[in-house]
């Protein structure tokens, strides 16, 4: 018994008549629902234009306009009319003004606790949201608390003082002036703020006193206590440390990328020296020699030119030269040969030296080709690798690229900016 899968629905598997039924019904149905949400012209005769709450600024609406006489007769126009906003009645302008001021008088407090006791800035409002009133703000002293709520308290006494702060309510029309007391008192200070204070001012006098002296001297006893000075340096040498750890860490990490970056370099130098070694192992063998004596000689031929200073250090020779040197200290071939792949650490080489171990089992009758075709793989090898490590040179220009391309881009645009102005 099959089972029927429930599936999303899909028009397209309607049939054509279906489906077009569908669609027109459905513009229908979307029609009605816009026509309803958006209201009809009767009823915009019935309710007129809604107007923004005060302060909100004006609302345009776009109007289509019927029963006008035009030239072709009775016609229809399209106009856009921008209705202002509502603006408060007499009565409702005072118990608002009346309300607000209340409200006022809450929100300029900021971290105060109340207006008989500032010791922060105020918090003067230039306006009241939602109600579309300004708000324009005057202070009796300036000096102690500004048109702007900060308040100067450096040099208030501990008694305080008493500031009248006048502020002016209006939405254009209506307008109610409040003033409200305001007593400042000196910032709260902790006991170390307060000690230090104290020592100012009395550091200050001695000043004055010594003013016609060199150098001002400092007692070593103030208020019945000893006291020491030293100057306090910006320098903070902290950071001496942290920068030794940070420099160990980095110098730790540096390290390991030049280890892995050697590692890289060592694989590509073998894994290009790999086709001329195929290549010279081919022609010693095809000239008669085995497999020992053709390592031999690549191993002579590379020493002497490391002597004559016209070669220079290359992986897969040197591994050759051990591997000789294996053999003439009485290592049995297939073995030398097998720890010369493993020391190469490559698909290549370890494939190679399966080779040169399978000879000495076999017999080297079959080397020979079995050679030529490695020789093969291996140019195909080094020329792939040559062509990754062109591409890999393309994409590290791409930066000095994008540099140069920023400096001209800075040489174009600047005197353009500039000239503007």
């Amino acid at each position: 018994m099959k089972i029927k899968r429930k599936g999303r629905f899909n028009i397209s598997k309607l049939p054509v008549t279906k489906a077009q039924a569908f669609c027109a019904a459905g513009g229908f149905v979307l029609y009605a629902a816009m026509s309803f949400a958006n209201g009809g012209s009767q009823e915009i005769f019935r309710e007129g234009l809604k107007r923004a709450g005060p302060g909100k600024g004006e609302t345009s609406y776009e109007l289509s306009v019927s029963g006008f006489h035009l030239e072709e007769g009775i016609g229809e126009i399209t106009v856009r009319l921008p209705v202002r906003e509502r603006k408060y009645k007499d009565q409702e302008a005072k118990e608002l003004l009346r309300e607000l001021g209340e409200e006022l008088k809450k929100h300029i407090l900021g971290e105060n606790k109340s207006l008989e006791e500032v010791r922060s800035n105020l918090n003067l409002k230039t306006g009241i949201s939602g109600y579309g009133f300004k708000v324009s703000w005057e202070s009796a002293n300036p000096e102690v608390v500004d048109s702007f709520g900060a308040v100067h308290n450096e040099d208030v006494s501990k008694e305080g003082e008493a500031v009248w702060l006048s502020a002016w309510l209006t939405d254009g029309i209506h307008e109610r002036k409040y003033e409200y007391r305001v007593v400042v008192y000196p910032p709260m200070l902790t006991r170390e703020e307060q000690v230090a204070e104290a020592f100012k001012k009395w550091a200050d006098q001695t000043d004055r006193k010594q003013q016609t002296e060199n150098r001002l001297l400092l007692p070593t006893v103030y208020d019945g206590q000893t006291l020491t000075y030293s100057l306090v340096r910006d320098e903070d040498y902290r950071f001496f440390p942290v920068l030794g750890i940070l420099l160990a860490f980095l110098l730790h990490a540096k390290k390991e990328m030049d280890k892995q970056k050697q590692e890289k370099e060592r694989e590509q130098q073998l894994l290009f020296d790999y086709s001329e070694v195929v290549s010279k192992l081919v022609v010693y063998v095809g000239a008669g020699l085995t497999v020992r004596g053709a390592l031999e000689r690549m191993a002579a031929g590379y020493e002497e030119s490391l002597i004559g200073g016209k070669g220079r250090v290359r992986p897969a020779y040197e591994e050759v030269v051990k591997t000789v040197r294996q053999l003439g200290s009485g290592q049995g071939e297939g073995k030398a040969y097998g720890e010369f792949g493993r020391r190469c650490g490559l698909q290549s080489y370890l494939k190679l030296s399966a080779l040169l171990e399978q000879s000495q089992k076999n017999g080297s009758r079959q080397l020979r080709p079995a050679l030529e075709l490695e020789l093969v793989s291996a140019f195909e090898q080094r020329k792939n690798l040559a062509k990754k490590l062109g591409e890999e040179a393309g994409t590290k220009l791409l930066l000095p690229l994008l540099l140069m391309l920023g400096v001209v881009m800075i040489m174009i645009v600047v005197p353009a900016f500039l000239s503007f102005y």
